[in-house]
Formats: C-alpha cells, structure tokens, sequence
C-alpha cells in the first residue's frame, strides 16, 4: 500500500511553523504534534496547570487508555508554550480571542497551509520511529523489471 501520501517533509512543516498568518496557539499545536506520540485532541484539550514548563513535559490527562501520561516537548515548544500561558494560572492552553482552540480549527489550517492532512504529523513521525531515522524515506516503486528482449 503507497502511503507517500500520508508522510509530510521537514520543509512542508517547517514552512507551515513559520507561517506568521498562523495563529501561535495553533503553530504550536503543530509543534507538539510534530515532537510527541501527542494526539490532536489530547493537545487541545491541554490546560495551564498541566504544563510543567520546568521540566519540559505536558501531562496528558484525557486519553484514548485512561490514566495520565506525560509526554516531553523540546525547549523550543517550552519557550512557546510559556509564551502562550504568560502569567496565567489556570485555563486552557491553546486559546484563541478567549476560547479554547478545537481540534477542527488546527486540522484545516494544517489543511489549508500543507494541503495534507495534520495527522500525517503523527504518521510521519511513527514511521520514522519505526525505521530508526529521524528522515522518513519516501521510496518510488521501482518500474517493473523486464526480461531479456528477443533479437529481432
């Protein structure tokens, strides 16, 4: 099964992390998305205390398994995040004009920014996981092999 579709490059991220039209809050989601095993919805639903900016880690308490995970983020996503709480104490995370950033709202900017899909985020990520790279390697079928051709 040809899932080339389903991979998005460290350019096509990058130009979408630098996109300024983007709101923060939600390059940010992108960013957590693109660094962590972090789903859409778990990021969204994020909340100020359960950000510990100190140790550079989210705890994840609405889960697909239950239970409270925590999930490290790089110093680049910490110095955003605390760009995005300042000096609140409490609420959600992600926020936009007052309201809590929806998962919908961050899939069709992705949409709109990659024209792919945001989970090709996770995908990509777990594919190079799962090859041991931190490049996921897009491989073209090669063309079918032909036999020898009769002399004519």
């Amino acid at each position: 099964m040809d899932t080339t579709h389903l991979l998005v490059t460290d350019l096509e991220v990058d130009t979408a992390l630098t996109e300024q039209s983007v709101p923060l809050a939600v390059r940010t989601v992108w960013q957590l998305l693109r660094e962590s095993d972090v789903r859409l919805s778990e990021a969204v639903a994020l909340d100020v205390p359960d950000v510990e900016l100190a140790d550079r880690v989210v705890v994840l308490r609405e889960t697909r398994e239950g239970g409270v995970f925590e999930a490290d983020v790089t110093s680049a996503t910490a110095a955003q995040l605390a760009e995005l709480i300042g000096t609140r104490q409490s609420g959600p995370v992600f926020t936009i004009d007052g309201r809590r950033l929806g998962a919908d709202e961050v899939a069709a900017l992705f949409r709109k920014v990659t024209g792919k899909s945001v989970h090709a985020l996770g995908f990509t990520r777990q594919v190079r996981s799962h090859r041991g790279t931190d490049r996921p390697r897009i491989v073209e079928q090669a063309a079918p092999v032909q036999g020898p051709t009769k002399p004519a």
